[in-house]
């Protein structure tokens, strides 16, 4: 399942929930009819009344959702779907769960680097998290100078390091 939102909180007193998107496409809030929430082994899927954004938020009255407590109880579930319905993204770009798992090549040693196990999203720019086949991790800047080449079908991330990279 991709995390597409969290549900942050109750909204008023009738069983409203406060969702932050963490998708590219967040005005597909307003076009569900039918959301599925998720927290560890636990799932739900709640139907929507109302959708609507509030500055960087979105608003949901769901029909299983009828009052505030009931509300609160849902804070820190998240809002999935699953790949299938995945947004199509553009040319270039990829969803996280396509790019762990990735084998990552130095193109200037022609070298295998390792598994790339984890996308950290930071406030500069992403960061690749590879584990070598020595266990040690080495993090990778998710730069276009850095990032030449993504084939997910393939199974492999061509890069080019930085000057010092290694060190």
């Amino acid at each position: 399942m991709l995390k597409i939102g969290e549900i942050i909180g109750a909204h008023g007193i009738r069983g409203e929930v406060k969702v932050y998107p963490f998708t590219d496409f967040p005005q597909r809030f307003t076009d569900m009819q039918v959301i599925t929430v998720q927290k560890g082994a636990q799932k739900k899927q709640l139907h929507v009344e109302r959708a609507r954004r509030h500055k960087n938020i979105f608003i949901l009255k769901c029909r299983e959702v009828t009052d505030r407590n009931h509300a609160e109880s849902l804070k820190g579930w998240d809002v999935v779907v699953d790949y299938r319905d995945a947004m199509p993204l553009p040319e270039d770009e990829y969803y996280d769960h396509q790019l762990v798992g990735l084998e990552v090549w130095d193109l200037q040693s022609q070298t295998p680097v390792g598994v790339l196990t984890e996308v950290l999203h930071l406030p500069a720019n992403a960061v690749f998290t590879v584990v070598r086949e020595d266990g040690s991790e080495v993090l990778i800047p998710a730069l276009k100078q850095v990032v030449r080449r993504v084939d997910v079908e393939k199974g492999r991330m061509e890069i080019w390091p930085l000057e010092g990279m290694w060190e």
